[in-house]
C-alpha cells in the first residue's frame, strides 16, 4: 500500500514537473518572439550566418526533425495552408509564374524521373473515383469546347486561299497573259482549237481579254486542285508517322536488320572500320559471312535477304538519338510549326543542294534527300544522321520515306502558292501535270467542244459558260468595270467613302495647296497618322477648299470622328445600356405570311412604332453596382486581378422566354468613370464647367427616379423554372456561382423628341465626349440629311454597323418629312386649321405633336 502511494505521489510530482516545464517553454517562447520582432533582421542575419557555417549540417537536423514525426508535420502545414487557402494559392500562383518556363522544365524533369511510377500513381488517384473525375474532365471539355475544336482544326487543316486571294490570283494570271504576246496568242489558239464553234467570236480585244480570263481561272482551278491532293497527302502522312512507333529504343544498334534492298554501297557514313582477328568464315557455296543471317536466301541468286547488324555499323550517339526524336515530334505539332520545321531540316548544312528556292524554279522536287557524299564534320542536317542509321533499323527506314513524302508535297503546295501570288505561269505549268499548257486545260472538263452543236444541247455547263463570256464579252467589262469601283477611298476632308472616279489624288507640295484651309486639312490628317501619300479629295470639297473655304461636310465643321476609349470598346449591348443617359425605344413588327387574296404590292412587309426616350438612372445603377463590390469584398481583397460578374435577367417576354445576360461590374464602372472625366452630360449640374443651357439638358436626363437594376430575390430566382432560360453571349453558362439580378422597367416620363443632343444622350460609345452630334455648334450650316449621310458613310464604319443608331436615323428623317408635309398644308390651305387667337410660337409644334400620329392624313391640302 505504502509503495503504491509512493508511485502515485511520483506520478503527479513528475506531471507538475511536466506542466512547469511546458509553461516556462511557453514563456520563454513568448519572450524569443518578443525579442524577434524587436529587432528581426539581426535575428535573420544570424540564422543566416549559422546555417552558412555548416549548410550540410543544418540540412541533416531539418530532415531529422521533420521524419521523426512526419504525420504531424505534414498535418501542421495542411493546417495553416487551410487557414488562409486562398491568399496561399495567389502566392503560389505569383511564384510559379516568376519563372514559368524554369518552373515548367523542373516539372517535367521530376516526372521523367519516374516516368512509370508517376504513370501508376496518376491512374490510381482516377481510378479512386471514376465517376466524379470523368464528370469534371466532360465539364471541363464542355467549358472549354469552342476552343479545343478550334485548336484541333487548326492543328491538323491546311486551309485553301479564300475569295480575295483567289481574286488577286485570277487577276495576278490574267494579267501575266495579257502582257506577255506570245502567251496570249498560244491561249487564243489553245481556245479555239478545243472550242471552233467560238474561233470567230475571238475578235475584239474585249472577247481576247475573256479568253485570257478563262485561261486563267482553269490555271487557278487546276492549280487548286493540284494543291488539295497535295495538302491531303501530307495530313495522310502525318496521320501515319504519328501512328508510327519510333523512340530512343528502336534506335539502337541490335534491334534492326539490313536487306539487300536497303543497302546503300560506298555510303561509309553508316559504318566503322574494325580490324577483325582471325580468318572469316565461308559457307558452303564459298561465299564470305560477316554477319548473322535471317530466315531464307533468295532461290536464285542464293544470297541473303536479312541479315543482323555486326559490330561494324555505326552506332549513333545520344545527340543524334535526340535529334532523329526530335525530327519526328515535329509531326505531332501544328500543321504551320510542321511546315517551318521541314523548311529548317537542311539549315545546318553548308551545301548548295539546301537552297530550296533554286530546287523550286527549276522544278527538280524529287531531290530533297540530303545527298550521300556529304561528310561535312560541322553539318548537324538530321537528314544526314538519318540516311546513316536508315539501313540498320525497318522502322528508320519507313519513317525516312514519309518524311521525304512529306517534305515534297510541302515544296510543292509551296511552290504553287508561289506561283499564283508572284502570277508567274512558267513556274506553275510544270506542278500542274499537263502535257500541252492550255489545250489540255480548256478540254479538261470532260466535254468535246469539236462537236458540239450550236445550240449546245449537248454540252455541258462549263461551254454554256464559256461561250456567255466570250459573247458578252463587252458588257461583261463594262459590269465588273462598274463593280470593282468600290467605294474604298476615303476622302480627307469629308472622310466620307467614295470611288475612285470620284476623287482625286492631293500633293501638297503644290503652292495651290498652301492656303489656310488645306493646311487645316493637312493638319488634321496628318494627326490621325494617315501619310501624304494616301490622300485624296473628293469632287465636292476640292472646290471650296480651293476657294480657302471650309465645307460644309468637312470634318472641321464639327464632324469629327472621336477614338473610342479602350474602357468601351469591350462592352455588351447591356452593358452599353446601363452606362446611357437616355434610350431609345422603338416597337418594330414584322408581319407573318399574307393570303393569295391581297396583292403583293399592298402587303405590308413590316410595322415600325413610334419612337420614345427615356431617361435612365445612372446614379442609381451606379450605387447598385457599388453594392455589389461592397459584397464581395473577400474576392476583391483575396485575388490580385479579381473579375466580379453578375447576371442580369431581362423581362419575361410574351413566350416565356427570360433572356440573361453576363455583366462585368469593373468594366461598367471603369466605362462610367471614363465618362465622366470626358463627356459634359455625365457631369453634376452644379458643375462650373457648364453653361446654363447644358445644365438644363443635365437636369432633363437626371430627372429619373425608378431603378432599372435590383437584385433578384430568391422567389425570384425559383419563379424563372417556368420560363425558357436563354444566354445572350457563351461566358453566361460558364459562370454559375455569381449573383443574379433582374432588369425593371423604366417608368419615367420620356423626353420630348424635340430635345436637343439626343443622339450624345443615347449613344456614348460613338460619341465618348458628348460632342460632333447633330446640333454641334458648327461654322458652317449643315443640314440633318447631309449630317447622316457623313456618319453613314464615313470610313469609320461603327456608325453604319451600330443598328439603334441607324433606326434612329431613320426615325429622325421620318419626322422631318411629316413636319415637311404639315408645312406645305398650312402654307396652302385656304381654310385655317388653327384658331386665329393662336398666336404662341409653339403652336406648329403642337400641331406636329398632335398630328405626327397619322402622318397619312396631313401630307395633302384639305379638300374645300
Amino acid at each position: 500500500m505504502l509503495s503504491r502511494n509512493r508511485k502515485k505521489r511520483s506520478k503527479q510530482r513528475a506531471e507538475y514537473l511536466q506542466k512547469q516545464d511546458d509553461i516556462l517553454s511557453q514563456e520563454n517562447k513568448a519572450k524569443a518572439r518578443a525579442r524577434y520582432k524587436a529587432d528581426p533582421e539581426k535575428k535573420k542575419a544570424s540564422v543566416r550566418d549559422s546555417y552558412k557555417a555548416d549548410p550540410e549540417k543544418k540540412k541533416a537536423s531539418v530532415r531529422d526533425s521533420y521524419n521523426a514525426d512526419i504525420e504531424s508535420k505534414q498535418s501542421a502545414k495542411r493546417q495553416r495552408y487551410q487557414e488562409d487557402v486562398e491568399e496561399n494559392r495567389a502566392a503560389k500562383r505569383q511564384r510559379y509564374q516568376e519563372d514559368v518556363e524554369e518552373n515548367r522544365a523542373a516539372k517535367r524533369q521530376r516526372y521523367q524521373e519516374d516516368v512509370e511510377e508517376n504513370r501508376a500513381a496518376k491512374r490510381q488517384r482516377y481510378q479512386e473515383d471514376v465517376e466524379e473525375n470523368r464528370a469534371a474532365k466532360r465539364q471541363k471539355y464542355e467549358d472549354n469546347s469552342a476552343a479545343i475544336k478550334a485548336s484541333e482544326r487548326n492543328r491538323y487543316s491546311l486551309y485553301e486561299p479564300k475569295s480575295h486571294a483567289l481574286m488577286e490570283y485570277n487577276g495576278g494570271l490574267e494579267k501575266a497573259i495579257l502582257r506577255d504576246s506570245e502567251l496570249l496568242s498560244e491561249v487564243n489558239d489553245a481556245f479555239c482549237k478545243s472550242h471552233p464553234l467560238l474561233a470567230q467570236k475571238v475578235v475584239t480585244r474585249s472577247a481576247r481579254a475573256a479568253v485570257s480570263k478563262i485561261g486563267a481561272d482553269a490555271l487557278v482551278s487546276k492549280a487548286l486542285s493540284v494543291r488539295r491532293a497535295k495538302a491531303g497527302s501530307l495530313l495522310k502522312t502525318i496521320r501515319v508517322v504519328n501512328a508510327l512507333k519510333l523512340e530512343e529504343n528502336d534506335i539502337l544498334v541490335g534491334h534492326g536488320y539490313h536487306t539487300a534492298g536497303s543497302e546503300p554501297y560506298f555510303f561509309i557514313n553508316s559504318y566503322t572500320y574494325t580490324k577483325r582477328l582471325g580468318a572469316i568464315p565461308v559457307d558452303l557455296n564459298g561465299r564470305c559471312v560477316v554477319a548473322e543471317e535471317i530466315g531464307d536466301r533468295d532461290k536464285d541468286t542464293m544470297r541473303p535477304l536479312k541479315w543482323k547488324c555486326t559490330n561494324e555499323c555505326r552506332k549513333l550517339t545520344s545527340e543524334e538519338v535526340e535529334l532523329v526524336v526530335r525530327t519526328k515530334s515535329l509531326f505531332q505539332m501544328s500543321i504551320e510549326d510542321l511546315r517551318a520545321g521541314l523548311d529548317g531540316l537542311d539549315s545546318g548544312c553548308s551545301h548548295v543542294h539546301t537552297d530550296i528556292t533554286l530546287k523550286l524554279h527549276s522544278g527538280f522536287i524529287e531531290q530533297l534527300g540530303h545527298p550521300i557524299y556529304c561528310e561535312l564534320p560541322e553539318c548537324s542536317s538530321p537528314l544526314r544522321v538519318i540516311r546513316a542509321a536508315m539501313p540498320h533499323f525497318p522502322v528508320l527506314r519507313i519513317f525516312t520515306r514519309l518524311l521525304y513524302k512529306a517534305r515534297k508535297c510541302h515544296m510543292t503546295i509551296l511552290a504553287i502558292d508561289s506561283a499564283l501570288s508572284c502570277g508567274n505561269i512558267d513556274e506553275l505549268i510544270p506542278f500542274l501535270g499537263l502535257k500541252a499548257k492550255f489545250s489540255d486545260l480548256f478540254s479538261e472538263d470532260g466535254v468535246e467542244h469539236a462537236v458540239v452543236s450550236e445550240d449546245h444541247s449537248s454540252s455541258g455547263l462549263g461551254c454554256i459558260e464559256r461561250d456567255l463570256k466570250v459573247t458578252h464579252a463587252d458588257l461583261i467589262a463594262e459590269l465588273q468595270s462598274k463593280f470593282n469601283d468600290d467605294a474604298e477611298f476615303a476622302c480627307c476632308s469629308c472622310e466620307r467613302l467614295c470611288q475612285r472616279k470620284q476623287v482625286s489624288h492631293v500633293n501638297f507640295s503644290l503652292d495651290k495647296y498652301k492656303t489656310d484651309a488645306w493646311q487645316r486639312t493637312k493638319a488634321l490628317v496628318l494627326q490621325n497618322g494617315v501619310t501624304e501619300q494616301l490622300l485624296y479629295i473628293c469632287q465636292y470639297c476640292r472646290p471650296f477648299l480651293n476657294k480657302n473655304t471650309i465645307p460644309a461636310r468637312c470634318v472641321l465643321n464639327g464632324l469629327v470622328t472621336e477614338p473610342t476609349p479602350p474602357e468601351l470598346k469591350s462592352l455588351n449591348a447591356l452593358c452599353k445600356q446601363l452606362i446611357q443617359r437616355a434610350k431609345a425605344f422603338q416597337i418594330i413588327v414584322r408581319l407573318g405570311t399574307y393570303s393569295g387574296k391581297v396583292p403583293a404590292y399592298n402587303a405590308l412587309q413590316a410595322c415600325r412604332g413610334c419612337m420614345f426616350f427615356l431617361p435612365l438612372p445612372l446614379n442609381k445603377t451606379w450605387d447598385t453596382l457599388s453594392e455589389v463590390e461592397l459584397g464581395r469584398t473577400d474576392l476583391l481583397v483575396a485575388l490580385p486581378d479579381p473579375q466580379l460578374y453578375i447576371i442580369v435577367n431581362g423581362v419575361p417576354t410574351k413566350d416565356k422566354i427570360v433572356w440573361q445576360t453576363l455583366v462585368d461590374v469593373n468594366a461598367v464602372k471603369l466605362a462610367i468613370q471614363k465618362l465622366k472625366e470626358i463627356n459634359w452630360l455625365y457631369k453634376n449640374v452644379d458643375d462650373a464647367s457648364l453653361d446654363e443651357a447644358a445644365k438644363n439638358i443635365v437636369e432633363v436626363v437626371d430627372k429619373a427616379s425608378s431603378i432599372m437594376l435590383e437584385k433578384a430575390s430568391t422567389d425570384d430566382v425559383a419563379a424563372l423554372q417556368a420560363y425558357t432560360i436563354r444566354s445572350l453571349d457563351q461566358q453566361g453558362s460558364i459562370k454559375t456561382d455569381v449573383e443574379q439580378y433582374k432588369m425593371q422597367n423604366v417608368k419615367d416620363s420620356p423626353i420630348e423628341s424635340r430635345q436637343r443632343h439626343l443622339d450624345v444622350m443615347c449613344f456614348p460609345t460613338l460619341f465618348p465626349s458628348g460632342q460632333f452630334g447633330e446640333f454641334h455648334p458648327r461654322e458652317m450650316h449643315l443640314s440633318a440629311s447631309e449630317y447622316a449621310k457623313s456618319r453613314l458613310l464615313n470610313k469609320d464604319s461603327r456608325f453604319r454597323k451600330d443598328p439603334q443608331y441607324v433606326f434612329f436615323l431613320l426615325w429622325q428623317h421620318k419626322m422631318r418629312q411629316i413636319a415637311a408635309g404639315i408645312y406645305n398644308v398650312l402654307k396652302t390651305t385656304k381654310r385655317p386649321i388653327f384658331s386665329p387667337t393662336t398666336t404662341s410660337p409653339a403652336a406648329p409644334l403642337a400641331a406636329a405633336t398632335t398630328t405626327h400620329m397619322a402622318p397619312m392624313a396631313t401630307t395633302r391640302p384639305p379638300r374645300q
